[in-house]
């Protein structure tokens, strides 16, 4: 097997690879080394079964290799020229990367929040979505334990976003580890939430792991990924969720301050962010000035590159005096 062989199995390799040491760190450190220290963030008192884990890790194995093979086929054959993947750091200034992860985790999210729905159709649920609702009380070993055709809809978000977002490579490894950090957390079954975010503006956007959690005990709500915001604005967040949250956090911190945000005004919030932040790292024409000298006077002259290619702009004239001094010169 030549070298062109091996890079299409790098990416189920890394996924792979990826699934058993975040999540079995993260199971290590909450199940069996230390359960009793964080017995107070646990969100359901049962306890999931031996079974449970070993039908989530060969479903998830599975999904690791159905991802992969998608993500291959986007990054390794023909396919590629429809993405708008960048290697080049001077087409667009070091602040589009941490702009384009933010755009990428909004458009997953959105991506996921329809998907999450469909799947729970009736129709659907008992074909596809049963296998990873299997596991009433979620673990880290449960994130990425999906039936084979829901795996293949999980992974097309990454051709999509790709072929939308020009993103940099390094954007997209951020992403992915962020997108499967936040996945694990989602399904750890324990809160590990810090006491500050409770009063803070992100609790208004942000899931948490006792989201996710609701959605996998009670079956339905709490659709979204990342964000609360579409289950806020479609009416579908659980509506025992906040009050379920501080009864985590109330036994693990004590009392706290009632949180004074609201989704408008943390929307706005949100919104202004990211315009303020593509404004800043908006690519503006930088470039030197210089005079221009010719038989009808001295120009003023700013010469700049935009898109690879070289632009002058007059910008100001000097009189005639200072026309002879340029001569002199």
């Amino acid at each position: 097997m030549n070298h062109l062989d091996f890079q299409y199995f790098t990416p189920i390799i890394s996924n792979i690879f990826r699934y058993f040491v975040i999540g079995g760190i993260a199971f290590l450190v909450f199940y069996k080394l230390f359960p009793e220290k964080f017995a107070s963030n646990k969100i359901q008192s049962r306890l999931a079964k031996q079974k449970d884990f070993i039908r989530e890790i060969l479903y998830s194995v599975q999904s690791s290799i159905v991802i992969g093979l998608i993500i291959a086929l986007f990054i390794f054959t023909p396919l590629k020229d429809y993405s708008v993947i960048y290697q080049n750091f001077s087409e667009h200034r070091f602040l589009w990367i941490p702009i384009s992860l933010i755009l990428a985790l909004i458009m997953h999210d959105t991506y996921f929040y329809w998907m999450h729905r469909i799947v729970h159709h009736p129709k659907l649920y008992k074909t596809i979505h049963l296998i990873h609702h299997k596991s009433i009380n979620p673990s880290p070993w449960t994130s990425l334990s999906f039936h084979f055709l829901e795996a293949i809809t999980e992974a097309l978000v990454v051709p999509l976003i790709i072929c939308v977002i020009p993103m940099h490579p390094i954007a997209l490894i951020v992403y992915g580890m962020l997108a499967f950090f936040m996945n694990v957390y989602g399904h750890l079954g324990y809160e590990i939430a810090p006491k500050w975010f409770r009063n803070s503006f992100l609790f208004q956007i942000m899931n948490t792991s006792t989201y996710h959690n609701l959605h996998h005990s009670r079956f339905k709500g709490n659709y979204g990924l990342y964000f609360r915001i579409w289950d806020r604005l479609l009416n579908t967040e659980n509506p025992n969720y906040v009050k379920e949250y501080d009864v985590i956090q109330k036994r693990r911190f004590g009392t706290h301050a009632p949180n004074s945000f609201t989704l408008k005004s943390n929307f706005l919030l949100l919104l202004t962010f990211v315009v303020s932040f593509m404004m800043i790292s908006a690519k503006v024409p930088e470039g030197i000035e210089g005079k221009w000298l010719d038989d009808k006077g001295v120009g003023i002259i700013k010469i700049y590159e935009k898109d690879s290619l070289y632009f002058g702009q007059l910008i100001g004239a000097v009189n005639e005096e200072e026309k002879k001094i340029h001569e002199y010169r």
